[in-house]
């Protein structure tokens, strides 16, 4: 069973924390391997190294990409010894697989994540992110839902009768990039703004960012 501990593409939904738990129960008893898809919440994104950690729960193969090695061409699979070990010798191989220079920056990169606290900066800018977003949600009825774990938050836009608002959403997206501000949209029904600054942020640059989301959703209402 194969699933991201927090949906990503299809809008940044973090889904209750028994979910998960009863899901990892439901496997076991099933025999069946979990298989969870940290590519996009791994290293950090969500104020823990892996967002398994804030459901408790631990998968049998994880999936690991772009965050790792700060952008450069590098992915892993991660799983115990005894699944691990069930691969004939050869079967897992690629041409540019491991290569020293991808490898030296994932190094680099959890040092650097480690040594100047991040995942801290994550919880304490993504805590203030969030709350700043809902007293926008309360100002701006256009604002749906806001929601997030860490530096992975969701933005939520509505029409008045509470259905997606992809074209408003998209007049946002434009005056934001005019003014310097690049986000990017995510959902079935692309309603929704995928905010993932990168985990250096600071409330400062934060402030700087949704002062210019919110003229932009005043324009745009």
């Amino acid at each position: 069973m194969i699933i991201e501990p927090v949906l990503g593409e299809g809008g940044y939904i973090a889904p209750p924390q028994a979910f998960l738990q009863h899901l990892r129960q439901l496997c076991d008893r099933w025999g069946i391997l979990l298989v969870l898809d940290e590519v996009q919440t791994g290293m950090g994104r969500t104020s823990r190294w892996f967002a398994s950690e804030h459901f408790g729960v631990i998968p049998d193969i994880m999936t690991i990409a772009k965050g790792i090695a700060s952008g450069l061409p590098l992915s892993a699979v991660a799983s115990t010894k005894t699944i691990m070990s069930k691969w004939p010798s050869g079967s897992h191989g690629t041409t540019f697989g491991g290569n020293p220079v991808a490898c030296a920056a994932a190094i680099a990169t959890l040092k650097v994540i480690e040594e100047e606290k991040l995942l801290e900066n994550a919880t304490e800018v993504g805590v203030y992110t969030l709350e700043r977003l809902k007293a926008i949600k309360e100002s701006h009825p256009c604002v749906g839902d806001v929601r997030g774990l860490g530096l992975m938050i969701g933005i939520e836009f509505v029409k008045e009768n509470k259905e997606p608002d992809a074209e408003g959403l998209e007049n946002i997206l434009d005056f934001c990039l005019q003014q310097g501000l690049v986000l990017i949209e995510s959902g079935v029904d692309r309603n929704i703004i995928r905010l993932a600054p990168p985990l250096i942020v600071t409330k400062e640059e934060i402030d700087r960012g949704l002062d210019i989301l919110e003229e932009a959703i005043c324009k745009a209402n």
